[in-house]
């Protein structure tokens, strides 16, 4: 009976996890997106190709840049959770053109709506993230190879 209890809770577990977000939280993903600027993988490879001046701003957490790599060697690093804290002082520059990733392109346009606010005036979010630009098989550097 304990057994049965136990798997019984886990059950429960790992169906909550796998749920999903809430109609709630859909809307108010969906209103971020609709607020921030987009640029494409293609699109913001091209302008990289061409030496536009853009600061890559990686937001994912430490744990995660393994997983796609980074766009650029030069990408700065600030995690979500410390972006309200660390960003003056990592991007001084408050017009800087600014294109912000994460893993798959929700936490970025947050951030991006975050970064306006802040007094920022010139960023953008990677439409799908890191995910995205690493499925168009586009380049990435490899953390194993660049350390930050």
């Amino acid at each position: 009976m304990k057994k049965l209890l136990v798997f019984i809770a886990l059950s429960l577990v790992v169906a909550a996890a796998q749920a999903g977000p809430t109609p709630e939280a859909k809307a108010l993903i969906k209103a971020e997106m609709e607020k921030a600027e987009h640029i494409s993988p293609g699109d913001l490879h091209m302008a990289l190709q061409k030496g536009e001046k853009i600061t890559l701003l990686d937001i994912r957490q430490k744990s995660e840049r393994p997983i796609a790599g980074l766009i650029t060697a030069g990408d700065v690093h600030i995690p979500r959770g410390y972006l309200e804290i660390k960003t003056y002082s990592k991007v001084p520059d408050r017009d800087a053109d600014i294109v912000v990733y994460c893993g798959k392109g929700i936490r970025s346009a947050f951030a991006v709506n975050t970064l306006k606010e802040m007094g920022y005036t010139q960023v953008r979010h990677l439409r799908g993230g890191a995910k995205a630009w690493k499925a168009k098989g586009l380049p990435t550097v490899d953390l194993d190879d660049w350390s930050h």
